[in-house]
């Protein structure tokens, strides 16, 4: 096959997922926790509305009751979001390896059996000779791969590797004027990472999982302009 037809096969049939994700997942799916101290002023308000109390209820009381139910629901929104944008990251790293190794479901290449990335690097060199790790992209991509690892599995190698590399991602946002107002002394104190799927220890940013998103694009954009540039080629190399 030429290196046109493996250019619109990368199109068609590898990156509508990956697209999918980049253009819709923030439309669709993260603005469900849009505007959460709002939702909780209306918690509280129609907890105290409701509230079902007779002529010796405190109305105090039951102001300080409402408070305290917004406030555990929104405590429990935030960490929920922040539990779905981690997920969303590593997930986004698993899309990208078994997308990687859809080119392979050709019958005219050898099947990838292992869409682990150093493994379907190698099948791209070989079939393609393409370097993925060329790519301008590849960086982020490996800051993903540490990010989903460190999800999946908390406190290990990949976690050591992210926080020298991003050390900002274990800082939780929510503190941030503590940090502004203490400095970095604040910091000396560094736990493992021990609940990123419950939404605590990893943050990763909704303009995070964004950039990774555009990455992910951008490398399947590099593989197709690899192809376009050698069109009237054969492909794969070794047939």
């Amino acid at each position: 096959m030429t290196g046109a037809y493996v250019a619109r096969d990368v199109r068609v049939r590898v990156m509508p997922p990956l697209l999918a994700f980049n253009e819709d997942l923030f439309r669709d799916v993260l603005r469900a926790f849009d505007n959460l101290d709002e939702r909780a002023n209306e918690k509280a308000n129609e907890f105290f509305n409701n509230y079902p109390g007779n002529e010796y209820t405190d109305p105090g009381d039951v102001a300080d009751w409402a408070n305290d139910h917004s406030l555990a629901w929104w405590q429990t929104m935030v960490s929920l979001r922040q539990s779905m944008v981690n997920l969303l990251a590593a997930g986004l790293y698993h899309l990208i390896e078994q997308q990687l190794g859809v080119l392979s479901l050709d019958c005219a290449y050898e099947r990838v059996r292992d869409t682990k990335l150093d493994v379907v690097k190698t099948w791209y060199m070989t079939n393609l000779g393409i370097d993925l790790s060329s790519l301008e992209p590849w960086a982020k991509i490996h800051e993903l791969r540490l990010i989903a690892n460190s999800v999946k599995h908390a406190e290990g190698g990949s976690a050591k590797q992210l926080r020298e590399l991003r050390p900002d991602l274990f800082q939780n946002p929510a503190f941030a004027h503590i940090r502004a107002e203490m400095g970095a002394s604040w910091f000396d104190r560094q736990e493992p990472l021990a609940m990123p799927l419950a939404g605590e220890d990893l943050f990763v940013t909704e303009d995070d999982l964004r950039n990774y998103s555009v990455a992910a694009v951008a490398l399947f954009e590099g593989i197709v302009e690899f192809c376009e540039a050698r069109r009237d080629d054969r492909f794969p190399l070794n047939h």
